[in-house]
């Protein structure tokens, strides 16, 4: 069976300086407060970021109506640029479908905030759309979070 694969690539706006973004993803108490579309949490007490190259992001997401179902992230940072760039990998392992999933994000100044550009993959096709969907729902409790800092 042949899978198309490709890679999810997002682009945002959010309305925070840098580096309230950049603490929003390298800092384990921030990212637990944000991270998981709708309905899903970090476990507590899961989250470990040590943004380094060879540092790891590992915790476990959970679904607040079932809190069996639970879905992990154990990636290694393969490039950091502190307040620039994050690419880490992840898997192989069942959440990943048995694959090595590469992430890239790039933060940038923008007026009035920050622009985020997220490269995601490669993914099967079928996946890409609920992946989106997941992370624009993860960016809409960001959004309320950072607004501290607009």
């Amino acid at each position: 069976m042949r899978m198309d694969m490709l890679d999810l690539i997002i682009e945002r706006d959010f309305a925070a300086p840098r580096a309230a973004l950049w603490a929003a993803f390298t800092e384990a108490e921030i990212l637990s407060e944000w991270f998981g579309p709708q309905g899903w949490a970090i476990n507590p007490g899961s989250c470990v970021i040590d943004a380094r190259v060879g540092g790891v992001q590992q915790f476990v997401m959970h679904s607040l109506e079932n809190p069996e179902h639970t879905s992990p992230v154990d990636a290694v940072f393969t490039e950091v640029r502190v307040g620039e760039l994050l690419v880490g990998r992840d898997g192989p392992h069942d959440m990943t479908l048995h694959m090595i999933i590469d992430l890239r994000i790039e933060f940038s100044d923008m007026p009035g905030g920050t622009h985020l550009r997220l490269v995601q993959g490669p993914l099967p096709d079928e996946v890409i759309e609920p992946s989106r969907a997941g992370w624009e729902s993860s960016f809409g409790k960001l959004d309320r979070l950072l607004a501290d800092f607009a």
